[in-house]
């Protein structure tokens, strides 16, 4: 019986952290993925000069005017792994998103494991800080790893690709680790969550600018609007129910929204405690959103990890 395919996609950024990608691409391959990575025009031929052994596509466009860098959007990489299915059927196709910075364990059976869970379903993968990529070879479950709160990979079967529209969110950016488990959960397909030490990633700063808020607008927008859809989909009393929360949802989030971003009135800027309330809004949807997905996803059992 022939191998099936096993496809995962990234964003390599060129000329930046190259010995780290080097190690991290050579360990998806270990564990049995074709790699892809989806660049803006301007860095793809940077990255096959520098990768010649990926296979590089070029995105249409990028996210490049509001993300400040030449980042691809998350569905530009979902259609390209469409794409890369051939004819496999697609429900026979397991697909997958991941950061470039992020090293797989080599673990038995993963593959194997991937393919079988992920069939119908999307698959969570959260990781392991460590402190130097020397750390990589080195690393020794413990058995009391702290995971992290969100997720640097996903899997899927190829059928469930059409569940996600073009939307904002792009690789490099936040709140893309949300909105795909969100999504596939309002849609009414089952999560799982990998919680094993197979990803490890090596610590390092994070830095957003205001455009944090853009990205975190959106995903608050997309659950609302998919949350209205799926609930219009029936006629049962909860339904009907749900439907009037999500109404009365959005309308507090509009008026939140509007103090946190309307300049006041002969001044250039919002009120400080809109700003404040905003803020806090975001806090507790991203707290709420965690608990959601996390309390919703099956656990994979992967006893040699």
């Amino acid at each position: 019986m022939a191998k099936l395919p096993l496809i995962l996609a990234t964003s390599i950024v060129p000329d930046r952290d190259t010995a780290l990608h080097r190690v991290t691409i050579d360990s998806w391959r270990a564990a049995g993925c074709e790699v892809i990575s989806v660049n803006g025009s301007a860095e793809a031929a940077r990255v096959r000069a520098a990768y010649p052994d990926v296979r590089v596509v070029t995105a249409p466009t990028t996210a490049e005017r509001f993300a400040k860098k030449p980042v691809p959007y998350i569905h530009d990489l979902l259609k390209a792994l469409r794409t890369a299915c051939g004819d496999t059927p697609l429900e026979d196709c397991t697909v997958g998103i991941i950061n470039a910075d992020i090293f797989f364990r080599p673990v038995a059976g993963l593959a194997e494991t991937l393919c079988r869970e992920a069939r119908g379903a999307l698959v969570l993968g959260p990781r392991v800080d460590v402190d130097a990529s020397a750390s990589f070879t080195a690393y020794r479950p413990s058995g009391d790893e702290t995971y992290s709160v969100g997720y640097d990979y996903f899997f899927m079967s190829a059928d469930l690709l059409d569940d996600f529209a073009d939307s904002p969110f792009c690789m490099g950016m936040p709140f893309w680790d949300y909105w795909m488990p969100l999504v596939t959960l309002l849609q009414g397909r089952p999560l799982k969550t990998l919680n094993a030490p197979i990803a490890l990633h090596v610590t390092h700063d994070t830095r957003w600018d205001d455009s944090v808020y853009f990205f975190f607008h959106s995903l608050v927008a997309t659950v609302i609007e998919l949350s209205r859809k799926s609930t219009r989909q029936g006629e049962a009393a909860s339904a009907r129910q749900f439907d009037l929360f999500f109404d009365v949802l959005s309308h507090i989030y509009g008026g939140v929204f509007a103090r946190g971003t309307e300049p006041v009135a002969g001044t250039a800027a919002p009120d400080p405690a809109g700003i404040a309330a905003l803020a806090d809004f975001y806090d507790r949807f991203q707290e709420v959103a965690v608990h959601h997905i996390k309390s919703r996803a099956t656990d994979i059992n992967l006893p040699h990890a």
